[in-house]
C-alpha cells in the first residue's frame, strides 16, 4: 500500500513539474515570438569596424539609412575602428543577441581574422551571418598629378625605380594591402608598404601625393575621380565593370590573376535567434529590391544583394578556403 501511493505522488510530481516546465517553455517562447513580431521598438546600433570615409562607411551609412527608413526606427552608426577591425568586432561579439547591436562589415575584416595571431574570431561561431547587402569591385588609383596615367606608364616607372613607388593601405593584413601584394606578385614590380588605420585615412594621405597608389573601392574614390583628383588605371575583375565601364582590367593591360572584389554583409553576436536574423535579412531585401534604390545604388558603385543568413554562412565558408589559398599562394606574411 505504501510503495502504491509513493508511486502516485511521484506521478502527481512529476505531472505537475512537466506541466510547469510546459508552462515556462511556452511563455518563453511566446515571449521570444513576440520580441521577433515588435522588432525594432527602439534604435538600433550599426557598429561599423573602420573608420569614417572608408568604402566600407560610406555603404553602411547608405544600408542604414535603407533600415531605418524601413524599421521606421533611428539605425546609429558607430564607427569603432582599430587592431584592423577587432576593436569593432569584440564590441560585437560581447553585445547581447537581441538584433539591437549589428555589425556591417566587409570582407576585410574577414580576411584579417584569417590572418590575426592576437584575436581568434570565427565568422561563424562568434557571429551570427545575417545577409550580404552588397558587393563591389576593387580599382587600382593614383593621384591625378602623379603622371601616370596608364597601367603600362606605372609598370614601366616602378621597374625602371624599383622601390621607388609607395601606396598606402587600410592596415596590415585588409583586403587593400592583400590586393596590393596579388598585384605586384602578378606583376613582378616592387612597391613600399605605407598602412594606416583604414581605408579612409590611406586615401587621404594618396589625394595629398604622400602615397603614389592604393586600391580602393568605386564608392569611395568616384567622387574623386570625377574631379580630377584621382586617376584609375585598373579594376580587379574578370571583365569590364558596370559601375566604371571605361576603365580597363588588368588582364586586359597584360596582367592576369587580378581579380579581387569585395562584399559587405551584416553580422550580430552569435546565438541570434533564427527567426530574428531572418526577419532582419528579409526586411532589408525587401527594401532593396526597387528598381530606384539599386539604381541609386549603383550611380554610387555599390551593386545591392541582400542574401539570407543561410547563404551568407556559406559564402563565409567558401571564403575562408578561397583567401586560406591565396595567402599561401603569395607567400604573404603579416607584418608586426
Amino acid at each position: 500500500m505504501w510503495r502504491t501511493k509513493s508511486y502516485f505522488l511521484d506521478f502527481q510530481k512529476l505531472c505537475f513539474f512537466g506541466f510547469f516546465y510546459l508552462l515556462t517553455w511556452g511563455c518563453f517562447a511566446a515571449g521570444n515570438s513576440a520580441s521577433v513580431n515588435d522588432f525594432p521598438n527602439k534604435p538600433v546600433r550599426w557598429i561599423v569596424p573602420t573608420a569614417p570615409g572608408a568604402g566600407t562607411d560610406f555603404t553602411a551609412r547608405k544600408f542604414s539609412q535603407i533600415a531605418s527608413d524601413v524599421w521606421q526606427q533611428s539605425v546609429i552608426v558607430d564607427n569603432r575602428s582599430g587592431a584592423s577591425g577587432m576593436i569593432g568586432l569584440d564590441l560585437i561579439a560581447q553585445a547581447p543577441a537581441d538584433g539591437y547591436t549589428l555589425g556591417f562589415i566587409s570582407v576585410s575584416q574577414f580576411i584579417d581574422g584569417l590572418l590575426q595571431q592576437k584575436f581568434s574570431f570565427e565568422s561563424t561561431k562568434d557571429f551570427t551571418p545575417i545577409s550580404i547587402l552588397a558587393s563591389t569591385p576593387l580599382v587600382l588609383v593614383v593621384n591625378a598629378t602623379s603622371g601616370l596615367n596608364s597601367l603600362p606608364s606605372l609598370l614601366a616607372f616602378a621597374k625602371a625605380r624599383p622601390g621607388e613607388i609607395s601606396y598606402s593601405s587600410g592596415g596590415s593584413g585588409g583586403l587593400t594591402h592583400l590586393a596590393m601584394e596579388v598585384f605586384l606578385n602578378k606583376s613582378g614590380i616592387q612597391a613600399t608598404h605605407i598602412p594606416y588605420k583604414g581605408s579612409g585615412p590611406a586615401l587621404v594621405d594618396l589625394l595629398a601625393s604622400r602615397v603614389q597608389m592604393t586600391f580602393s573601392t568605386p564608392p569611395a574614390v568616384l567622387q574623386h575621380i570625377k574631379t580630377n583628383r584621382l586617376k584609375p588605371l585598373a579594376m580587379a575583375t574578370a571583365s569590364r565593370s558596370a559601375l566604371m565601364p571605361d576603365v580597363p582590367t588588368f588582364g586586359e593591360q597584360g596582367v592576369q590573376g587580378v581579380n579581387i572584389g569585395t562584399w559587405y554583409g551584416l553580422i550580430g553576436p552569435a546565438n541570434m535567434p533564427p527567426e530574428l536574423a531572418e526577419k532582419i535579412a528579409r526586411t532589408i531585401a525587401q527594401a532593396v529590391k526597387g528598381n530606384a534604390v539599386k539604381e541609386n545604388m549603383q550611380s554610387q558603385g555599390i551593386e545591392t544583394q541582400a542574401s539570407t543568413p543561410g547563404e551568407f554562412t556559406r559564402l563565409l565558408n567558401s571564403e575562408k578556403n578561397q583567401w586560406s589559398e591565396v595567402v599561401k599562394t603569395i607567400g604573404f606574411k603579416r607584418e608586426q
